[in-house]
């Protein structure tokens, strides 16, 4: 009988033990979600497209090109990202985190959209979609940021 429990007891723990383990993994030591290491570094913004769609028909397109090093994001290793516009005129820093591979902008809050990562060679597209009822329609706001990492 004393070693049936001890044996339950032990299995408990080792669960707890690793669940415990397995969640310092996903969080540095300030508690937050460190970013993928690929982020890590000085991206030229090249493009950023706003569409919006009823009904699946495209509504609206505002697209925006830019020149190397007109805008720029850095994201840091203390997950910031520092926003820099108009070949350095301008710099904003913004707190970043990943959830689940997915990567948040700004202040995190419950129903923040965040965007996923597509990467290749030396470039990244972010992309965010958000719906919303307008009208009595669903209307999908979708962006498209497409970074190239700076050599």
């Amino acid at each position: 009988m004393f070693v049936r429990q001890f044996f339950i007891i032990l299995m408990f723990s080792i669960a707890t033990l690793t669940a415990s383990c397995q969640n310092s993994k996903e969080k540095d030591e300030n508690g937050q979600n460190p970013i993928d290491n690929r982020l890590i570094g000085k991206w030229d913004v090249r493009s950023k497209t706003d569409t919006e769609e009823v009904k699946g028909v495209k509504k609206e397109t505002d697209r925006e090109e830019y020149q190397p090093g007109e805008k720029t994001y850095e994201f840091t290793v203390d997950n910031k990202l520092i926003i820099t516009d108009d070949f350095g005129r301008y710099q904003t820093t913004l707190p970043v985190q990943m959830m689940e591979g997915k990567l948040y902008l700004g202040q995190f809050h419950k129903g923040k959209e965040p965007y996923t990562l597509a990467f290749t060679e030396n470039r990244l597209e972010m992309v965010k979609k958000e719906e919303e009822q307008e009208n009595g329609q669903v209307v999908v706001q979708q962006q498209v940021v497409v970074l190239e990492r700076q050599l």
